[in-house]
């Protein structure tokens, strides 16, 4: 995104208590899966909202912003073998062209047990509706993002762009094809999440149509909608942990 949009976003922060109640569960839930000991990553910082709740945290966008630590591609990631314990990227995987290069990246700069932790869309019956029709990126499932194409280098695409569907390709449709490249990346949590709460909290562009005052209740409905979550989530939660003991 560009400069002018993150700072509308960091402003849009600051006065939308609604989203701060999710985001807080959200950044909750990640800091909980983190390894304890060493320095994370975070990829994408965007508003640098994070860091709030995690101070220690190294904040980084593709875009330049004052309020974050590094500017940097997630393609390339300026951190030497094994020197991170925590990668965490909350809405990136979708927007990288090349999310295999990504990953191996990640792998390359984790500690032994280190771990990539990733908050993505899920494409789920439901919310395709919603990304589909209602949302400026696409949702492709017919993308091959394990092709010989893209694990080389050439040109990479707008990362504004966006194909919403990679993470549940990655994760769940094609999920075997990634244990197969990535055998040394322990799948730890693959958790579908964020039924309506999200999607009505209305993001940081749309108005808000539920009221802070009715989250608790609304939770508890969300709970009780777990045994058929898999038609609704709009969210996807992934843990990953590096086995492999040598640099990559």
């Amino acid at each position: 995104m560009s400069y002018e949009i993150l700072k509308k976003h960091r402003e849009t922060w600051k006065k939308k208590e609604v989203l701060q109640r999710i985001y807080r569960d959200w950044y909750a839930q990640i800091i909980d899966n983190m390894m304890p000991q060493g320095p994370t990553l975070e990829i994408g910082g965007g508003g640098g909202n994070l860091k709030e709740f995690f101070p220690g945290l190294i904040s980084s966008d593709f875009t330049f912003c004052p309020w974050l630590d590094v500017n940097l591609d997630g393609h390339y990631l300026p951190f030497r073998s094994r020197s991170l314990a925590n990668i965490v990227v909350i809405d990136v995987l979708h927007h990288l062209a090349k999310p295999v290069i990504f990953i191996k990246e990640a792998q390359r700069v984790l500690k032994k047990n280190g771990r990539l932790l990733m908050l993505e869309p899920c494409i789920s019956p439901i919310s395709y509706l919603i990304y589909n029709y209602l949302h400026q990126e696409d949702v492709d499932f017919t993308a091959d993002i394990f092709s010989e194409e893209m694990w080389g280098g050439g040109d990479l695409k707008n990362p504004f762009d966006g194909n919403m569907a990679i993470p549940s390709v990655m994760f769940l449709r094609e999920v075997e094809k990634f244990r197969k490249y990535f055998p040394d990346l322990k799948i730890i949590q693959i958790n579908r999440s964020d039924y309506f709460i999200y999607p009505l909290s209305g993001g940081f562009e749309h108005p808000s149509f539920i009221p802070v005052f009715s989250l608790p209740v609304m939770k508890i409905f969300e709970r009780c909608m777990n045994p058929v979550g898999n038609f609704f989530a709009f969210r996807l939660f992934i843990v990953l942990e590096n086995e492999k003991n040598d640099a990559c």
